[in-house]
């Protein structure tokens, strides 16, 4: 099943995306691999005396709902067209002759490229300069909506719903984001027992991704692949403040 943009199914989101555009205020990621991790936090200690008349020692375990989630992407940059909005719309505030937007004399007319009619700037980057601009991002905090990329969508087929009933007639798959929570309303399903703070499990491909912020972002130049830049990127998933 093709994706929105029939080339990707890994995209990073700013938190300027406002309204889960796969598009707009996005970096769309060319991966090669995805990595995930969910790694239990159990603690447990041995029982004293526990198997002094039995003959067998015993450890107990208190479950108590903690783990880390982390997704590792691999794959490789390239030029390509990236789409943004910001809440600028003059066109002195993308006038790069000036010192500040305030003594600009630029109008629209002279923006190249010019905003299109939804107010977004639609350009092409080199894959250096998107490679710069993930750095960038990454080093940026909540404060900056526009570097702030806290959340991955990972674009996978799926047959089933979020109530255990096939999508489609013909039990062909759609596209969702992937997900660690679980098919149910809340204290149903898989969700018995998991009473108030549930997340829905995707139904559609607009649906929230995957929360929480790039933990790392690493990225090779090299002479022998001209064309193209390899990266790995490391996301945890988290609730960010």
């Amino acid at each position: 099943m093709t994706s929105p943009d029939g080339t990707h199914y890994v995209f990073l989101r700013l938190g300027s995306n406002k309204g889960n555009s796969l598009i707009v205020n996005t970096v769309p990621l060319k991966a090669e691999t995805v990595s995930f991790s969910t790694s239990k936090t159990i603690p447990s200690f041995d029982v004293p005396f526990s198997g002094m008349f039995s003959g067998e020692s015993r450890t107990l375990a208190f479950n108590m709902g903690m783990a880390s989630k982390t997704i590792s992407v691999t794959g490789i940059i390239t030029d390509m067209t990236i789409t943004r909005k910001f809440e600028q719309t003059a066109a002195k505030y993308y006038d790069s002759s000036a010192s500040s937007p305030n003594n600009s004399t630029d109008v629209a007319g002279d923006m190249f490229p010019t905003l299109n009619s939804d107010d977004e700037i639609v350009i092409d980057m080199t894959k250096e300069e998107i490679a710069q601009l993930i750095h960038s991002n990454t080093d940026g905090t909540a404060l900056q909506d526009m570097q702030n990329m806290n959340e991955l969508v990972i674009l996978i087929n799926s047959k089933v719903d979020s109530r255990y009933q096939y999508r489609n007639a013909d039990k062909s798959s759609d596209l969702i984001p992937w997900s660690f929570s679980s098919r149910g309303f809340a204290n149903s399903l898989d969700n018995d027992g998991a009473i108030v703070g549930v997340t829905e499990f995707p139904d559609s491909i607009t649906d929230d991704g995957i929360k929480g912020f790039v933990r790392s972002f690493s990225c090779d130049i090299e002479a022998e692949m001209p064309n193209v830049i390899s990266f790995t990127l490391e996301f945890e998933v988290a609730i960010t403040v």
